[in-house]
């Protein structure tokens, strides 16, 4: 049998790259055809007509039986193709699509900025604006993109410095941009108004940033929309409406109701006379001096902080339910724990896989939680009810000793501890207990778990004193003094042993074989 020695794959690639020779070859007689362009289009036709040639290749073959064909597909082909097929690709994401959206086709998620900063130069422009306003004035910012800063002022006007960043291939077309940039701030049904046209310039100005410092009237309540940048809200006495959807967000020395919705970004809320309701998703959040109600809905994915909250505290995200009154201490909440301290009204949570330890509570106690382990703890005698659930955990509660309480506890697969003198101890059966009662009754301790260890103990049982320092070891007592002449014969005895040897050997009896021994020189 003959092999069929005629393959029109090799003249399928000669054709292809005298085709791609030609264009390349045209383009320098006409430079308005751009080869890239015509590449990046009609590169899938390369597949086409291989796969053609490969079919007429097949055809041929089968009407020569006599002869052996070649396989349709070699391992050297079938990686060619892969690469065709990934350089096609590539080729054309980057040469049709324009270069502001390269990472994108390739699955990078970057912002405008961060584009911005890749290919275009920054030039900075800044202007003054100034506009006469009420003393309880209203202000509105919407579709802000660029960092914002409100403080308070004594004067009934609003001042705003606005610092203008224009990402352009070079000065003349930054220049041209500010020309076409309009920032103003009008009245408008009564409210003040900060806008521009950035949305109106090419490309909806996606590559122009504003950067605002506003003082204003101490009693302006706000309304900002603000797209990226992070905002700065200090001293003003009104209600104030933030939503920032990436940036930072820090409000201080506020008086009224303030109202945050984040999707992205830390939040810092410090010395609020009022409420504090946030909203949305986030990194950290600080809460610290609010005399009102402090509400968190949503999944923040930092350290969550409170303290000095005058009345409650309402957090909810998909894990975590809590509710506290009255935080005179400090309460640290991560992705697997919280610590609170100085808890003075109701304490309330559910949640899943997260260790809670409170200190120093003074009220009533609700806790559920799975695969974490409880840690109460308080110096004051108890008077609210404590009632503690754990799937998979142990819990530690530490109370005052004299205090007056019911226990009912229960470990399903545990163990039990308790170092209060007359409650009851039954560790039978798969489920060890702990009942009774202490002093003359009061509010009642329950307690369960499962696949964990309860332990009851009075509080500062667990801080022993230090142990006091052993006695020093006593000194040898003295010798009395030797008379001089006493003195004297020990010495010389010291000194010359010899005479005592010889007198030890005056005592002693010569044996025979001594006496044969040779003299000692």
């Amino acid at each position: 049998m003959s092999v069929y020695s005629y393959r029109r794959g090799s003249i399928f690639w000669a054709l292809t790259l005298i085709a791609i020779g030609g264009i390349f070859l045209y383009h320098n007689f006409n430079p308005t055809v751009r080869p890239w362009h015509i590449i990046a289009k009609y590169w899938p036709l390369i597949i086409i007509f291989w796969g053609v040639s490969k079919l007429i290749d097949y055809l041929q073959a089968r009407a020569h039986p006599d002869t052996t064909p070649f396989p349709l597909f070699s391992v050297g082909e079938a990686i060619l193709l892969f690469l065709v097929l990934c350089f096609g690709t590539m080729v054309s994401n980057v040469v049709l699509r324009p270069w502001q959206e390269w990472p994108a086709a390739f699955g990078i998620d970057l912002g405008d900025e961060d584009i911005a900063k890749l290919f275009l130069n920054p030039y900075t422009y800044t202007e003054t604006l100034t506009q006469p306003a009420k003393p309880e004035a209203h202000l509105i910012i919407e579709d802000q993109r660029g960092d914002v800063e409100i403080h308070a002022g004594d004067q009934p006007v609003i001042e705003a410095i606005v610092k203008k960043t224009i990402r352009a291939e070079d000065e003349p077309a930054a220049k041209k941009l500010d020309n076409q940039l309009k920032v103003e701030i009008v009245e408008q049904a009564g409210a003040y108004l900060l806008r521009s046209n950035r949305r109106s310039l090419p490309e909806g100005g996606r590559w122009v940033r504003l950067d605002v410092v506003l003082r204003v009237p101490k009693e302006t309540s706000t309304d900002l929309t603000a797209e990226s940048g992070d905002l700065v809200v200090d001293g003003l006495k009104g209600n104030q409406n933030l939503t920032v959807l990436n940036g930072d967000v820090r409000a201080t020395n506020l008086e009224g109701l303030v109202r945050i919705h984040k999707s992205g970004g830390s939040v810092v809320v410090r010395e609020v006379k009022g409420n504090v309701d946030l909203d949305g998703r986030g990194r950290d959040v600080e809460t610290t001096g609010v005399t009102g109600t402090v509400s968190v809905n949503g999944d923040f994915s930092g350290d969550v902080q409170f303290a000095r909250v005058g009345q409650a505290i309402l957090f909810l995200s998909s894990r975590t339910e809590m509710t506290a009154q009255k935080l005179a201490g400090r309460m640290n909440m991560e992705l697997g724990s919280l610590d609170a301290r100085g808890i003075d009204g109701p304490f309330e949570i559910a949640t899943k896989q997260k260790d809670i330890s409170l200190e120093d509570f003074k009220h009533s106690v609700k806790i559920s939680t799975s695969n974490g382990d409880v840690r109460l703890q308080t110096s004051t005698p108890l008077t609210q009810p404590v009632t503690v659930e754990v799937n998979k955990g142990g819990i530690d509660l530490e109370v005052p000793a004299k205090g007056s309480f019911q226990v009912d506890a229960s470990s399903q697969h545990g163990d039990v501890a308790c170092d209060f003198p007359g409650l009851k101890v039954s560790k039978e059966g798969e489920t060890p207990t702990i009942s009774g009662t202490l002093g003359k009754g009061g509010p009642l301790v329950r307690l369960q778990t499962s696949y964990g260890t309860i332990h009851l103990k009075p509080y500062g049982a667990g801080t022993l004193a230090p142990p006091p320092n052993p006695p020093g070891t006593p000194a040898p007592p003295a010798h009395p003094a030797l008379p001089a002449d006493e003195a004297q014969k020990k010495i010389t005895h010291a000194l010359c042993p010899l005479p005592r040897l010889a007198h030890l050997r005056r005592l002693a009896p010569i044996t025979p074989r001594q006496r044969a021994l040779p003299p000692v020189n």
